[in-house]
Parts: C-alpha cells; structure tokens; sequence
C-alpha cells in the first residue's frame, strides 16, 4: 500500500460561500483562483497575509465582465496577463492593469482547458464542439481545429517545451497532440476501466496524465511509451497534475480528498488533506498549492514527500 500521511499544511480558509476550482501563480508570488461560486476570479496574496491568520488585505474576489457561466480553468501567460474558460461559451483576459477582454466563441463550446504557449499565445479546449483551439495574440485571433476522434471530450491541455499542445481526450481513451498542423492521437492503456484521463502536464521526462476513471497517473516519454501507476483505492478520482523538477508529479485526488506524490522511480505518497474535493494544483519551489472546492486553499510541504 502506498504510505498515508496527513500532510504538514497550511490552510487558508476562504469566506463562506467561496468554491475555489482551479489555481496558478503570476510572476509577482500571487496567487488566483477560479471560483465556481461567486463565478468570477479570487488572488491571494501570501505577503500580505499576518502570522497565523489571514488577513482581509490577502484575500480579493474579482468578477468576470460577464457573469452567465462558471469560470473553469486557468493559466498566465508569457506577458503577465492571466487567461481562463468560462462554461458561458467565452474566454477571459485579464491584463497586468486589471482590464478584462471578453473573446466569444461558438455557442455550446463550453471551453474548459487552456495553457499558456511559449510565443504568448494560449491553447484551450472545447469539450461541447470537439474541438481545440489557439489565440494567437490579445487581439482575439482564434484558430479552430477538429479533433479527428468523434466526441472526444477535450479536458485540459498543456504545452510541451517545443511548444506543441497536448490535450487530455477524456472520453476516447487517449491523449492527442499538435504537430506540424496535423492532430496527432495516443492511445492510452486501460486502467480498472477504459482510460478516461483529464488532467495533463509536459514535463522534461514526458506528458504526465490523470485517468480519472482508471485510478491511475500515467506518463508517456519521449519515445511515445507509456507507463501507468495505479493507487490502491479504486475511486479516488485522479484530476489534475502538475510536474516536480525532480522528475515526478504531483495529482490531486478528487475522489479520496488527497494529494498524490509520485517519485520519480514511481513510488507512491498520498497526503491526506484538509476540506473535500481537491481539484487545481500549483507547485512552487517549496510548496504544493491545493484549491479545494469545499471552501480553501492548501499549501502542502514538498519536504514532507521525502
């Protein structure tokens, strides 16, 4: 069994009613959420915050222009400016001033994935019309392409350093790249059910993987293996991964209300956390930042995966 340990963390607490989805820190040490509810989006800032306890300083909530959808997930860009999807059909840019720049897309998208590319332009998914999709720059230039697996699922989406997209197909068992303007597919091995994968991240070993059907992580290398690491419990839902420096990752387990550290030769370490429903991460150098959709933010220790 892997080893169980309740983590050494720091949990703040956000206002009653705030429902933290996904996370990602800027440039400056801040970090911003998407919040379900209040739809919009939430900074903390771990500078301002006092000794013990946070302050009111630390904590700002920010609503979107517009306010018909869900804001899903995020990410900041080369520039500073902070992107992320909305269930509405939309995607947000806010710039480093504060402003808000609405890009509509096709009606029932539903745009969830997104990532920041290396040339300053992002990559999003677009679950409700099978497709993936690029802005080239703050303009709103889109580019559209079709996946060529029927009703794919397309759920979140990372850059890889050659700057090629790759993107969790969640329900077609695979994963599925960008290469020289052609779609590229990987299959992927079934875990206890058929590969059902959501989370996804580049790395300097490969593209790491969350199979939220299969209990599982995986990791396709550079030459396209794939190896699979499955948890004991069968339903701890894994949901998003982030890469470690080290060669490992890091999974939040949506279903079991833990995080996951997977060394680099595959060993396995479960935190267990506080609150319910873990779902965005973001690993700093010494810290793990959790958004728990029961009401907070966690930062767990990266020592205490040793």
């Amino acid at each position: 069994m892997s080893p169980l340990r309740t983590a050494r963390c720091r949990e703040v607490v956000l206002p009653p009613g705030w429902a933290p989805y996904a996370v990602a820190g800027d440039a400056a040490g801040d970090l911003w959420m998407t919040m379900v509810t209040p739809p919009g989006l939430a900074r903390f800032s771990p500078a301002d915050a006092s000794g013990g306890g946070e302050t009111a300083s630390a904590l700002r909530h920010e609503f979107l222009p517009r306010r018909d959808g869900h804001p899903m997930l995020l990410t900041v860009a080369s520039d500073g400016a902070l992107w992320c999807t909305s269930t509405d059909g939309r995607l947000s840019r806010r710039d480093a001033s504060g402003d808000h720049t609405t890009i509509n897309l096709a009606a029932g998208s539903a745009p969830y994935g997104i990532a920041a590319a290396p040339d300053g332009g992002v990559w999003f998914t677009a679950p409700g019309t099978n497709q993936i999709g690029r802005v080239v720059t703050a303009s709103g230039d889109v580019t559209i392409r079709d996946l060529p697996v029927p009703d794919a699922r397309p759920a979140m989406v990372t850059v890889d350093a050659g700057g090629r997209p790759w993107v969790a197909l969640n329900a077609a068992s695979a994963l599925a790249y960008v290469d020289g303007g052609v779609v590229q597919i990987v299959e992927l091995p079934r875990g206890r059910a058929p590969a059902a994968p959501v989370g996804i991240a580049a790395s300097a070993t490969g593209i790491w993987y969350a199979d939220i059907a299969g209990g599982c992580v995986g990791r396709v290398d550079p030459s396209g293996s794939v190896e699979k690491i499955s948890f004991a419990d069968a339903g701890c839902r894994p949901h998003a991964v982030a890469p470690d420096p080290d060669g490992g990752c890091w999974v939040t387990l949506w279903g079991s209300g833990q995080l996951a550290r997977i060394a680099a030769d595959g060993d396995v370490t479960l935190h267990q956390l506080p609150g319910r429903e873990p779902h965005g991460l973001w690993v700093e150098d010494g810290l793990v930042w959790v958004a728990m959709e029961s009401g907070s933010l966690v930062a767990v220790e990266k020592g205490e995966s040793a």
